[in-house]
């Protein structure tokens, strides 16, 4: 009968340990400025990483949803665009003013996907213009 005790406790043991060691793993490092974020998760979930951002920058944002899809990658660019990639397979609402952004999350379009980013280098070529956008940049129009 000892030996049944001993053998339970070891074996919660081992599941506490686990458990513990994957939570230990979530990382999120946020740098930069609103039009300059510099975003590096790794497993950490799209609420945590939303709270990071909340609490650096002047982002709010409310959900229904608990938001608990693994986030891995490193995100680069303005707010707007680190949310919006952050955001993809979500269906949700923006709201940009000059100070803030405001992000309301409807739902998740998919089962509980994980968001992973591919890095791409800061050297990488842009791709030619189509040809409307070339006739847009002939006009004077830049965005």
């Amino acid at each position: 009968m000892t030996m049944r005790r001993l053998l339970l406790v070891a074996m919660l043991g081992s599941a506490t340990v686990l458990a513990l060691g994957r939570t230990a793993s979530a990382e999120v490092k946020v740098a930069g400025r609103p039009d300059a974020v510099h975003l590096e998760v790794h497993d950490a979930s799209l609420h945590d990483v939303l709270a990071a951002l909340q609490e650096r920058f002047n982002l709010r944002y409310r959900s229904a949803d608990a938001l608990e899809a693994q986030v891995t990658g490193v995100f680069d660019g303005p707010l707007r665009r680190v949310v919006a990639r952050l955001l993809s397979g979500h269906d949700y609402a923006m709201q940009v003013t000059a100070d803030s952004i405001d992000v309301l999350v409807l739902a998740s379009q998919g089962p509980s996907a994980t968001v992973v980013a591919a890095v791409t280098p800061a050297s990488a070529a842009r791709p030619p213009l189509t040809a409307a956008e070339r006739k847009h940049y002939d006009s004077g129009h830049l965005r």
